[in-house]
């Protein structure tokens, strides 16, 4: 798990530097433009991970009502 997440934030980060250079921007604005996408990205994966977390307890809850 945590191989696959340096992967994703290494890949994240790159694409963020490269984007930052082809539009000529300085180091802060670089370094503003990451934060600001990597702080994104994490809301976003928290947000979809509660999601996914009640919808199977949802998911599990009926089921195990259900007879057999």
């Amino acid at each position: 798990m945590e191989n696959t997440f340096n992967k994703w934030y290494a890949k994240l980060v790159a694409d963020c530097n490269s984007l930052s250079e082809q539009l000529g921007l300085d180091d802060l604005a670089t370094s503003t433009l990451r934060d600001f996408v990597v702080q994104i990205a994490r809301d976003q994966y928290k947000t979809g991970n509660r999601s996914g977390i009640k919808w199977m307890y949802r998911k599990m809850g009926s089921t195990a009502q259900q007879p057999a």
